[in-house]
């Protein structure tokens, strides 16, 4: 069997102030600097989906850091979202992993409606022109939210790492 999971590519982690997550990971642990935006439904995510619906408005405000061939992803959120859901149900931690699944992207997607009669709980496609992502919900399966990518950008990686950093 081929693997559909290539490489880890992000932790996902819920937090109640991004701003104040990041002061203490750069303050205590020495891990910055992060890039800190806020996603919602404009530019390269016009088309994102949450439980197969069309979302409209601000998703949550996120930071990002780039360290040991991964990403972290700390997420504050904002909408009425999965991600608020979460917060409430389960308080601040790790939310989801991400990995590349590169050309069985597809296939792992029909796999999960197959098994699961469900469309992906969160899902964007051509972010960036770069990759298409989609959250799928496996706390039955395997106990996690596993988030997919596929690169789009023959030659371009979906996220840039440096393995070194």
């Amino acid at each position: 069997m081929k693997p559909a999971f290539k490489q880890l590519l992000q932790i996902g982690i819920i937090v109640k102030d991004v701003d104040a997550s990041v002061k203490l990971f750069e303050e205590e642990f020495g891990m910055g600097p992060w890039e800190v935006s806020v996603m919602s439904n404009q530019g390269h995510l016009a088309d994102l989906k949450i439980d197969g619906q069309p979302f409209d408005g601000e998703v949550s405000k996120m930071a990002f850091l780039r360290r040991f061939g991964m990403e972290f992803e700390l997420i504050q959120p904002i909408g009425d979202t999965p991600y608020k859901k979460w917060l409430e149900e389960h308080g601040p931690g790790i939310h989801h992993i991400a990995v590349v699944t590169e050309d069985a992207y597809d296939d792992v997607l029909a796999k999960y409606k197959e098994k699961t009669g469900k469309e992906p709980w969160i899902r964007g496609q051509a972010m960036n022109n770069l990759m298409d992502f989609s959250y799928l919900d496996l706390r039955d399966q395997l106990g996690l939210i596993v988030e997919c990518y596929r690169n789009i950008a023959p030659g371009r990686p979906a996220l840039d790492y440096d393995p070194q950093k």
